[in-house]
């Protein structure tokens, strides 16, 4: 023990307490930072991707480079960090990497867990090692960061200092330039606070604030006209036209079988019909921790946290995506909820590695591994060009004979965007489909995603991605006649 702190051993036994703190808390700043960099992808996975990477070379709010609500906090963060590395793949994954850290470390702050604990290193490494956390980090999309700010919100809006709270408001204002489908989960906690003692005039102000703080750069650079068609064009059209909502997809029952999939198997990497039978140990291991553990939950979890404005955000954000998000096509939209979750299965699982059983042991290491493979092995996959990815390199191999494609609105823009040469006919439904059977071209003439009826393909190309990679477009048909 160093001479200054002899005969001092509490204090001593602190500052070595916050020595080790903080070496965990670096160590897993560069391990989030370094993996997500390391697993970085370089092609447009998809329309949404496209949207966002072309943001970074051009942000076009009427041209939806990106699409309303033009996310402009997050674009102005990632397009500094691009603008210094002169890449936006290994931007997108700065962003999700140093986002992942935040979250963790928000999550056990807003639970009052300390890293150095066995809860506090199972939450670490749950989340740490999430496959749809870990996949979205290196997607061309904003969802990581704005997790990291909802999560900072409830803290902030959680604590007793009102200065915090304030910062909670402002923060809560910048979030909604970040990822505005996030707000019901953070309405609640604002609400409640709000309410409670308090200033609520400053509340106010500091929320409009944080709004304001990218609602008039936005409005100075794109034209408040501008902004108001965008989001009167996009917010019709996410609603009633191609949002994938509950008025576009009526189907209850699928909504709530894909929702189930997006919390069980592409949340956790958890077994679901088709899927590799190793996901099924996974989730029977995590069954036998969940039962093995069930006596510490609610002992253990904080009462304010399970029950409190944070699970009523929770639920009310459930409601929201349930009814108003694509979760048929989409897992991404239940990202926030995912840290909630992780600590219900944290607390279960720091239980059982102190626990006499020996099988029950062997149950906890065998869902570890498990579940750190599934994520290691899918975040390998999406290193590889998702299948609409393939059909432009299959296509662009093409372009010097000629192309005439035709296809839908989405996939013109998707092929268009990226500078295929082609003709394109587009169809938006099958009696296009059919009113285009005919066409004759001397170039080559390909059909993306349908063949042309009463027509014989010369050739059909068939490509594929895992669909717990991204569920947009996992299995895409190029047809050549």
């Amino acid at each position: 023990m160093p001479v200054l702190l002899r005969g001092r051993p509490a204090l001593a036994t602190e500052i070595l307490r916050a020595v080790r703190t903080q070496t965990i808390w670096g160590g897993l700043f560069l391990l989030c930072v370094g993996s997500r960099l390391s697993t970085s992808i370089f092609y447009i996975e998809d329309p949404d991707s496209l949207r966002f990477a072309l943001s970074m070379i051009n942000y076009d709010v009427p041209s939806l480079q990106p699409h309303f609500p033009a996310y402009p906090v997050f674009f102005f963060i990632a397009k500094a960090i691009y603008l210094s590395i002169d890449s936006y793949a290994l931007s997108f994954s700065l962003v999700g990497g140093l986002s992942t850290w935040l979250i963790i470390y928000l999550t056990m702050a807003l639970a009052r867990i300390n890293i150095t604990t066995l809860l506090g290193l199972t939450i670490a490494f749950l989340l740490f090692m999430n496959p749809l956390l870990w996949l979205m980090g290196n997607r061309y999309m904003p969802d990581v960061m704005g997790v990291a700010f909802a999560i900072g919100v409830l803290w902030l809006t959680a604590q007793q200092n009102e200065n915090r709270v304030l910062l909670g408001f402002a923060l809560a204002g910048l979030s909604l330039g970040v990822r505005l489908s996030y707000a019901p989960l953070l309405l609640p906690a604002l609400l409640c606070r709000w309410l409670h003692k308090g200033s609520r005039l400053r509340f106010a102000l500091s929320g409009a604030i944080g709004v304001a703080a990218w609602l008039i750069p936005l409005a100075a650079v794109t034209g408040f006209k501008e902004i108001i068609a965008a989001a009167t064009a996009q917010g019709h059209g996410h609603f009633v036209n191609f949002g994938g909502t509950v008025f576009t997809e009526p189907n209850v029952f699928e909504r709530v079988v894909r929702l189930m999939e997006s919390l069980w198997a592409d949340s956790f990497g958890l077994y679901w019909p088709g899927r590799h039978w190793l996901t099924a140990i996974t989730a029977l291991t995590l069954f036998g921790i969940l039962v093995g553990g069930r006596s510490t939950l609610l002992k253990n979890l904080d009462h304010k946290l399970l029950f409190g404005t944070p699970a009523f955000g929770c639920l009310l954000y459930l409601a929201w995506i349930f009814f108003f998000q694509n979760i048929v096509h989409k897992s991404r939209h239940v990202l926030p909820l995912l840290p909630f979750l992780t600590l219900i299965i944290a607390v279960a699982a720091s239980h059982l590695i102190t626990h006499r059983s020996l099988i029950l042991k062997i149950v906890l290491v065998a869902f570890a591994a498990t579940y750190a493979y599934v994520t290691l092995h899918l975040v390998i996959q999406h290193k590889k060009p998702s299948a609409v990815a393939q059909v432009y390199d299959h296509l662009k191999s093409r372009e010097g004979d000629g192309l005439h494609i035709v296809s839908t609105p989405l996939m013109k823009y998707y092929l268009a965007s990226q500078g295929l040469d082609a003709s394109y006919t587009v169809v938006r439904n099958k009696d296009d489909l059919e009113a285009n059977a005919n066409v004759v071209d001397p170039m080559g003439l390909f059909s993306v995603g349908s063949p042309l009826p009463n027509r014989t393909a010369k050739s059909t190309f068939e490509f594929y991605h895992n669909p717990y990679v991204n569920r947009m477009w996992p299995n895409l048909f190029v047809y050549e006649y």
